[in-house]
């Protein structure tokens, strides 16, 4: 049994015993919910500082955060497009990497399972490359916020192993999407900082940026 596989099985291993407990999970492991509550410190992280040049430090992590979940999700969308199909590299191994099966469907009533069932690939999770592109991009330019946000990734991601929708493999390929979207974000907002400055400086003009 690989190493991916005995993670899974412990992980998802600790449901079905509480039912309130993965009742709880089941919530954290949506598809929207932690990333709304993500969003809503962003809001807070825009709006909640007096300190100006902290204001405004923080207000182009929230913007550069906002580019690099969108970045990560292109990625793994295109990701997709690419290798998952009937006519898309059939045989090899990226085919099946990228066209990989949920735990719940490869391992049927083995799997612990307290969720709806998705029909697309598990590989790679596009949550973990939303909710991880979002925390890293904040986390290099405040490692306070960035930190809890990281945490906030890792629960999400975690909860999506316990009832059965992902493989830690596929968290991890999600974490690899994100890192690129975060890279790729960073270095558009330095090649177009005069684009990003006009941004901004609309965003005063609204009287939405500080």
């Amino acid at each position: 049994m690989s190493l991916d596989l005995r993670l899974f099985s412990w992980i998802n291993g600790l449901g079905g015993h509480v039912p309130a407990l993965d009742r709880l999970v089941s919530g954290l492991a949506d598809d929207y919910f932690m990333i709304i509550a993500m969003c809503l410190v962003l809001v807070g992280m825009w709006f909640g500082t007096r300190e100006a040049a902290e204001r405004a430090r923080n207000q182009m992590a929230v913007l550069k955060a906002m580019a690099s979940l969108g970045i990560a999700s292109g990625f793994v969308a295109w990701a997709n497009v690419i290798f998952v199909g009937d006519n898309k590299f059939p045989g090899t191994s990226l085919h099946e990497i990228f066209n990989r099966s949920r735990p719940f469907v490869q391992l049927g009533p083995t799997v612990v399972h307290g969720f709806y069932q998705p029909t697309d690939p598990s590989f790679p999770s596009n949550l973990a490359a939303v909710v991880f592109g979002l925390a890293l991009a904040i986390w290099l330019m405040n490692k306070r916020w960035g930190t809890w946000l990281l945490g906030m990734a890792f629960v999400a991601c975690f909860a999506r192993v316990y009832v059965g929708i992902h493989y830690p493999s596929d968290i991890l390929g999600g974490f690899a999407f994100a890192v690129a979207g975060v890279a790729a974000a960073y270095f558009l907002f330095w090649a177009l900082s005069p684009l990003v400055k006009l941004l901004k400086w609309i965003l005063k003009a609204l009287y939405l940026a500080g």
